[in-house]
C-alpha cells in the first residue's frame, strides 16, 4: 500500500488554520479490478449509501457507505441529521442556498494526484427544484410525495481508479482545536480508519471482473426483447391522452410561445426485486457514463444516464447537452444506416443547435464574459437501446462565484425542458398530470473543494414501497408525430426495463446477480 499524504503535509495543513478536514488516503494496486457486484456492500452500508460508476469511457468509481449526515428537503423546507450524535435541525430557505449552507462548516484542501471526488456531498436534486429559481404555476399532482432533494454527507470514500488498476481509500478527517489532539495523533487515527477501509473493500472483492462486459449482439438481441413489465400500473398518460398532449405543444409552437417542449411519460408497475439487482443488470446491459444507485431508508434510485448536466472542475465549467435519438440497430449495416439518417437530418441537427444555443446562454449568465465556447458539435454516443446526438459547451467560473452558483444558471437543463425554458416548463406543468420528481433533476457529488459533477436524471428507475417507475420524454416540434413521440419514449425506457425484468427473472430462478 502507498500512503498518498505524509504526516509533514498534515503539520503544514494544520499550521495553515485554514481547513476543518484533511484528507489521508492510501492507494493499492490491484489486479483483480472492481467487486462482480456491491451485493456484499450493501450488506455493510448503512441506509444511506451510494454507488456512482462511469460504465462507458469512465476512469472512477466512488462508493460510500457510512455517511456523517444528511440533509432532506421539499419546498423550502429542510431537515438535517448528523448521524453520530442524532441531532436534528430544521432550516427554511431556497434549496440550493440551504445547501450551500449546509456544506459551508466543512473545508479541505486539494491534494495533487489523488481522483477528482474523494469526499464531500452525494443525493439528487429533483426537478421541482426550478421552483426556487423561477415563478412556476402548481398544477400536476405530487402523486408521490418524494423529497425534493437529499444530499448525503461522507467523510470515507473508496475510489476505483480503473486507469490505475488501483484502489484508493480516503478518509476526510475533522481539525478541531478544542479536542487538543496533536497534529501527529490526528494523523495516526486517520491512517488507522483508511487501513480499516481497504480491509472492508477487500472483504467486498468475492469476485472480481475486468471491466464492463460488451456483450455479443445475440445476447444484445434477447435482452432488449426482456423488456416487458409484469405488473404494469396505468401509465401518467394514455397513448391517446399523450398524442393529444404532443398536438397541445404543436399548437403552442404555431403560435409563436415555443420553438420545442420535452413532453415526458412515466411508466408504474410492482417491482418483485431489489434496487440493488436491477442495478447489478443495468451496469450490464446498459453501461453509460454516469451510472448511480443512490440509497435512502424510504426511497432509492436506479440511473444509467448518457447525460452531464454541469461539471466544475478547477474553475472549468462544461456541459455536454444530447439532443437527437435513434433507435439502435439489430445489425452493424442497419445501425449504420441509423446513425447517417441521424446526422443527415437537418430537423435533428436544427433542434441540436436551438438546445446547444440555450445551453451557451445558460453557461452565458454565471461564466467569465467571453469565456463560452463550443469545444465539440454533433457526436453520436451510442448505447445498449439508442444512440444520440452530442455536443460540449465550456467556460470559466469567476472567483466570486460558487458551484450552487453555476448549478443555478443551467438548472434544470434545457435538453429536457425545451426552449425558451421558463415557458416550457409552464407548458410541461399544464400537460403532464403528474410532478416529475427526481426525473430531469440532476445527481451527482459537490466536493470539499467547491468543484463538482451532476449528471442529468433521465434513463432512471425510482423505486418506493414496492413500486418502480420509469420515466422518458421526447422533444416535440413542429413536425413531430404523435405516434412516433410516444415510441420515443418507450424506446428510451426500454434499457431500465429490460434489467428490471433481468433481475426478476435471476430471482425467480435463483440465480447470482453478480456478472460473473
Amino acid at each position: 500500500m502507498e500512503w498518498v499524504i505524509s504526516r509533514e503535509q498534515w503539520e503544514a495543513w494544520v499550521k495553515e488554520g485554514a481547513w476543518t478536514l484533511l484528507p489521508c488516503a492510501v492507494k493499492k494496486t490491484v489486479t483483480d479490478g472492481l467487486p462482480a457486484d456491491w451485493m456484499r456492500a450493501w450488506e455493510e452500508a448503512q441506509p444511506y449509501s451510494f454507488v456512482l460508476e462511469s460504465g462507458k469511457t469512465g476512469r472512477y468509481t466512488f462508493l460510500g457507505l457510512d455517511p456523517v449526515s444528511v440533509i432532506r428537503g421539499k419546498g423550502d423546507r429542510a431537515v438535517a441529521t448528523e448521524f453520530a450524535s442524532g441531532e436534528t435541525s430544521e432550516h427554511k430557505g431556497k434549496p440550493l442556498k440551504l445547501l450551500q449552507r449546509w456544506m459551508a462548516p466543512w473545508r479541505s484542501p486539494m491534494v495533487d494526484g489523488l481522483p477528482k471526488f474523494c469526499g464531500g456531498a452525494v443525493g439528487f436534486l429533483g426537478y421541482d427544484i426550478a421552483r426556487s429559481l423561477e415563478r412556476l404555476p402548481r398544477l400536476a399532482q405530487d402523486d408521490l410525495g418524494l423529497d425534493d432533494y437529499v444530499w448525503m454527507r461522507f467523510e470515507e470514500i473508496w475510489i476505483w481508479d480503473q486507469a490505475e488498476k488501483a484502489v484508493y481509500a480516503v478518509v476526510h478527517s475533522p481539525v478541531d482545536a478544542e479536542q487538543g489532539m496533536s497534529p501527529g495523533v490526528l494523523y495516526t487515527s486517520a491512517r488507522d480508519r483508511a487501513v480499516r477501509m481497504m480491509e472492508r473493500w477487500e472483504r467486498f472483492c468475492r469476485g472480481v471482473e475486468e471491466g464492463y462486459t460488451s456483450n455479443s449482439p445475440v445476447e444484445a438481441e434477447e435482452l432488449a426483447k426482456s423488456d416487458t413489465l409484469p405488473g404494469r400500473k396505468a401509465d401518467s398518460m394514455s397513448q391517446e391522452v399523450f398524442e393529444a398532449a404532443v398536438r397541445r405543444v404543436q399548437d403552442y409552437i404555431a403560435a409563436g410561445d415555443v420553438f420545442q417542449v420535452n413532453l415526458s411519460l412515466r411508466q408504474a408497475f410492482e417491482i418483485k426485486s431489489t434496487p440493488e439487482a436491477v442495478y447489478e443488470w443495468l451496469r450490464r446491459i446498459n453501461p453509460s457514463p454516469y451510472m448511480g444507485l443512490l440509497r435512502f431508508p424510504d426511497f432509492q434510485l436506479v440511473s444509467a444516464s448518457p447525460e452531464l448536466l454541469i461539471k466544475l472542475e478547477r474553475g472549468r465549467l462544461s456541459t455536454r447537452p444530447i439532443a437527437g435519438t435513434r433507435r439502435r440497430g439489430l445489425t452493424a449495416e442497419e445501425d449504420a444506416l441509423m446513425e447517417a439518417e441521424l446526422t443527415g437530418s437537418e430537423k435533428e441537427r436544427a433542434e441540436h443547435i436551438m438546445l446547444v444555443d440555450l445551453l451557451r446562454n445558460d453557461l452565458g449568465r454565471v461564466a467569465v464574459y467571453g469565456s463560452v465556447r463550443v469545444s465539440e458539435l454533433f457526436t453520436i454516443e451510442r448505447y445498449s437501446h439508442v444512440m444520440h446526438l452530442v455536443s460540449e459547451v465550456e467556460g470559466v467560473l469567476p472567483a466570486d462565484r460558487t458551484a450552487y452558483d453555476a448549478i443555478a444558471a443551467v438548472f434544470p437543463g434545457g435538453t429536457i425542458t425545451g426552449a425558451p425554458k421558463v415557458r416550457t416548463m409552464e407548458i410541461i406543468e399544464e400537460l403532464e398530470p403528474v410532478t416529475r420528481g427526481p426525473y430531469t433533476g440532476a445527481m451527482g457529488w459537490i466536493d470539499y473543494n467547491g468543484n463538482m459533477e451532476l449528471n442529468i436524471i433521465i434513463r432512471t428507475l425510482v423505486v418506493k414501497d414496492g413500486i418502480g417507475y420509469i420515466q422518458a420524454g421526447a422533444g416535440i416540434v413542429i413536425d413531430s408525430v404523435p405516434y412516433r413521440e410516444y415510441r420515443e419514449c418507450s424506446n428510451k425506457a426500454r434499457a431500465v426495463a429490460a434489467a428490471v425484468r433481468q433481475s426478476e427473472i435471476t430471482a425467480v430462478h435463483g440465480e447470482g446477480q453478480g456478472m460473473k
